[in-house]
């Protein structure tokens, strides 16, 4: 019998492979923090009184090394954040065509898959 997989860890998986890929593109190119800054203002505007707001706004003002290893964080905080990340709307900052999105989501799936298989029976639930 297969396991069934929980489609909301697959998607927090594919949202941290998406922001270790940011990390990488801002360790090359730190000016992509202002670039998110300025998306973050928009989110701003729009979300106004969200708790998510006032947490980007305190990760963003980390010095750029700080904020590179929160964004690829496995903490709780870091998981429901990267829902809401404006790193998602700076320009230039895309993951492909709907090609490249299936297959990253396909690499989370397995990611989570082998986390599984490496688990004993007894650990994995229903």
């Amino acid at each position: 019998m297969k396991d069934r997989l929980n489609e909301g860890v697959v998607g927090d998986t594919a949202k941290l492979m998406m922001h270790r890929l940011i990390v990488r593109r801002l360790r090359h190119d730190p000016s992509l923090v202002e670039k998110a800054k300025e998306a973050h203002m928009r989110q701003a505007d729009q979300f106004d009184g969200w708790p998510f707001v006032r947490e980007w706004q305190k990760l963003l003002a980390l010095p750029t090394g700080e904020l590179a290893s929160r964004l690829i964080s496995r903490d709780r905080e870091l998981v429901m954040l990267r829902n809401s990340s404006p790193f998602y709307l700076v320009e230039g900052v895309h993951f492909g065509d709907y090609d490249a999105r299936v297959r990253l989501r396909r690499a989370a799936r397995r990611i989570v898959e082998r986390g599984l298989s490496a688990r004993p029976p007894s650990s994995r639930g229903p």
